[in-house]
C-alpha cells in the first residue's frame, strides 16, 4: 500500500491515521495499486500518471453542495417613533446586503485535523457554506492550503452538535476537541457588487441651524463613496429631507436630537 500512495500523492506515506480516515485511505490506496498494475510499461508517459493521480485525489473528497448568501434590505429606524442619538450617529440608515446564518468561534485551541492546522482563531465567523448528508458546513473559502479541500465548522443535523471538520483527499471527518467552543452568529458580505448603505448623520447644532452629513456606501461597505454636508433651519420648518428621507426634528442641542423617522430613503 505504501508505494500506491505514493503514486496517488506524490508524498511519502505518512506514518498513521486516524481510525476515522482508514476507510478512506483504504479505498485511494486500493484504486491506485490498479493503476499501478495496469501502468508498467516503461514507455507510458508521466502524465498520465499525474492525470489518474488528479482523479483520484479528488474522487476521495466527499461532494460538497454549495449554500449561497442571501440577501435583504434593512430600515434601522422604526417610523413614527420617538428616536434620539448623539452628535456623529446616524439618525437612520437603509441598506441591502447579502447575509447568512454562521457560527462565531468563541475558543479554539492550537490542533491539527487530519494532519492539517486548523487555520481559524478565536473571534472569527464562519458563515454556512455548503452541506453533505447529515451535516450543515460552516467554513470560509480559501481558508485551506488546498482549494480542494473545506475546513471549518460541521453542525450535526440530528443533534445540533458542531465540531471541527475537514473534507479532503482522506475523505470526510469530524473531530471532537476539547475546549473548543462556537456560538450562534450571522455572516455579511464586506466586499459586495450588490450592496448599498445610506445613513444621515447628525453633526450638530449652530443657532437654529442643524447640521447633518449624508454618507453613501456602494460594493465596499467599509468606506464611503459619497459625502455630502447638509444644514437646515429650524425657523422655516422641523421638517428635515433628503432623497426622499422625511425626519421631524422634535428638539435638538450641540450634543443630541431628537427626532421622529416620517419616511425613510427611497
Amino acid at each position: 500500500m505504501g508505494g500506491a500512495y505514493i503514486i496517488a500523492s506524490g508524498l511519502p506515506e505518512p506514518p498513521s491515521y486516524d481510525l476515522s480516515y482508514r476507510p478512506t485511505l483504504l479505498f485511494c490506496a486500493t484504486s491506485s495499486r490498479v493503476l499501478d498494475d495496469k501502468i508498467q510499461k516503461p514507455k507510458m508517459k508521466k502524465t498520465i500518471l499525474i492525470s489518474f493521480a488528479s482523479i483520484i485525489l479528488f474522487s476521495c473528497a466527499t461532494q460538497v453542495s454549495s449554500v449561497n448568501p442571501m440577501q435583504r434590505t434593512y430600515n434601522s429606524k422604526p417610523i413614527g417613533k420617538l428616536l434620539s442619538v448623539d452628535i456623529g450617529e446616524p439618525l437612520t440608515v437603509k441598506g441591502s446586503e447579502y447575509y447568512q446564518k454562521a457560527y462565531l468561534i468563541k475558543n479554539t485551541p492550537e490542533f491539527n485535523i487530519g494532519m492539517v492546522a486548523y487555520p481559524y482563531k478565536n473571534g472569527d465567523v464562519l458563515p454556512l457554506s455548503g452541506t453533505v448528508k447529515g451535516y450543515n458546513l460552516y467554513y470560509l473559502k480559501g481558508a485551506s492550503v488546498n482549494p480542494g479541500y473545506q475546513i471549518g465548522v460541521a453542525e450535526n443535523t440530528t443533534t445540533g452538535e458542531a465540531n471541527p471538520f475537514i473534507n479532503s483527499v482522506n475523505g470526510f471527518n469530524t473531530k471532537k476537541i476539547e475546549g473548543f467552543s462556537v456560538s450562534a452568529s450571522e455572516y455579511r458580505e464586506k466586499d459586495c457588487q450588490e450592496c448599498f448603505k445610506k445613513e444621515m448623520v447628525y453633526n450638530g447644532k449652530s443657532g437654529n441651524t442643524l447640521k447633518f452629513i449624508y454618507r453613501e456606501y456602494v460594493n465596499d461597505m467599509a468606506r464611503p463613496a459619497f459625502n455630502q454636508d447638509l444644514q437646515y433651519d429650524l425657523s422655516e420648518s422641523t421638517m428635515i429631507g433628503f432623497k426622499g428621507l422625511r425626519i421631524n426634528v422634535v428638539s435638538a442641542t450641540n450634543t443630541t436630537i431628537e427626532y421622529k423617522v416620517e419616511q425613510d430613503f427611497q
